[in-house]
């Protein structure tokens, strides 16, 4: 008999166990979906090449202001693709890709300085006086250089794009909290803009 009743104080617990955990995992979700993001992208073709401008877009800009002031750092990475159409009786063989391009930029506030900084990969710096000039820094790549040929006449070509944003990046080793769901992440879907 004692038993029976430990079983059904063990299952309760872990019944509650498992609510709570969906729980957990609704908030967790909720949240990150509460952001709308967005991304617009523009081509052009030179004689010097295909070029791209890219801006994205997020409903908490104003959060992401804030937790830069807080001394967080946030970190955007552009994906950029130039891919060529394959046409013929063969339409199993998949569009081919000209180039990849990855754009990383990370933003954070300088507390001496009182300024926004916006650092690339390739180890340029961009100082901004006020938020709104570094959204426009920080969320959009104008005129970048993709491929240096045009198409030739006849060459089907088209580029996409998307943007994955981490407004607070975190740094290892708290990099464990991603997987609980704390710090989020937001991924645009792939736009497409033909390079004709």
């Amino acid at each position: 008999m004692p038993l029976k009743n430990s079983s059904r104080i063990a299952s309760r617990r872990s019944k509650a166990a498992v609510r709570f955990c969906l729980a957990l995992l609704l908030l967790s979700a909720g949240g990150a979906s509460a952001a709308a993001q967005s991304l617009s992208l523009g081509v052009s073709i030179r004689g010097d090449g295909i070029h791209a401008s890219v801006a994205f877009r997020w409903n908490k800009e104003s959060d992401l202001v804030t937790s830069l002031r807080d001394g967080m750092e946030a970190r955007i990475v552009f994906t950029l693709r130039v891919y060529q159409r394959r046409s013929g009786f063969l339409p199993f063989l998949r569009d081919r890709v000209l180039v990849e391009t990855t754009v990383a930029r990370s933003a954070f506030w300088d507390f001496l300085d009182r300024t926004f900084v916006v650092e690339s990969d390739d180890g340029t710096r961009t100082v901004f006086r006020s938020a709104p000039e570094l959204l426009r820094g920080f969320f959009t790549l104008t005129d970048y250089p993709l491929l240096q040929a045009p198409p030739l006449p006849g060459e089907l070509r088209y580029v996409t794009a998307r943007a994955r944003l981490e407004p607070v990046r975190l740094m290892p080793p708290l990099t464990i909290v991603t997987l609980a769901g704390a710090a989020a992440s937001y991924t645009t879907a792939w736009e497409r803009q033909e390079a004709q």
